[in-house]
């Protein structure tokens, strides 16, 4: 075990100063969570992802815009945070689909839209992620970018509570108190499907 896996932060930024000052990204990226993690100087982790989020590395580029989401180390500013989520996302990283989803849901640093919210969130829930699942499930139960729909909000419940929502037997029963008994077997179906088929047959 390396002492940044060990949590001995001091002797992990001996560690990774050298090989990060040669512009190697993952050393970048960990010397950024060591000063946000291990020391609390979010500053000094935003300065150390940007270097690696300005190479590509996706999970740098979600951190960075994560910080500029709520003004952690920067400036609060949703444009960048919407900038370095989206460069993160279209590199296939869950969690900064999830949040692109939620800047675009909520009109944050773009023009709300829904549709794209719709769309980021697929995409994290298509890579098993509970929060984008059970989204996607009030989304289609309030009518939010899609028609509303009882059975496919039951089907994101069902699906995000096997995948470890917390809730999400709450959120499965209370819309199931406005459906019939056929329609929950048949929202149980296309969920055992979804899943089965590694997100392919989701009824997108």
């Amino acid at each position: 075990m390396t002492a940044f896996d060990a949590g001995n932060y001091e002797v992990a930024l001996a560690e990774l100063l050298p090989l990060a000052q040669n512009g190697d990204v993952l050393a970048l990226y960990n010397v950024g969570i060591t000063y946000e993690d291990g020391f609390g100087d979010y500053a000094e982790a935003a300065k150390w992802y940007r270097l690696a989020a300005k190479q590509g590395d996706a999970a740098a580029q979600t951190n960075l815009g994560h910080m500029y989401d709520n003004g952690q180390g920067v400036p609060r500013d949703d444009v960048q945070a919407v900038r370095w989520y989206l460069k993160a996302a279209e590199q296939g990283n869950v969690t900064a689909q999830f949040n692109l989803g939620v800047m675009y849901r909520n009109g944050e640093g773009v023009p709300q839209d829904l549709a794209q919210a719709i769309n980021w969130y697929a995409m994290a829930a298509k890579q098993g992620d509970p929060f984008a699942q059970s989204t996607l499930g009030v989304m289609h139960r309030n009518g939010e970018g899609v028609a509303q729909d009882d059975v496919k909000a039951y089907m994101w419940y069902a699906i995000g509570d096997v995948n470890g929502f917390e809730g999400g037997d709450i959120l499965r029963a209370s819309v199931a108190q406005d459906m019939t008994v056929a329609d929950i077997s048949l929202a149980q179906l296309m969920a055992h499907d979804c899943l089965s088929s590694g997100y392919a047959d989701c009824d997108w």
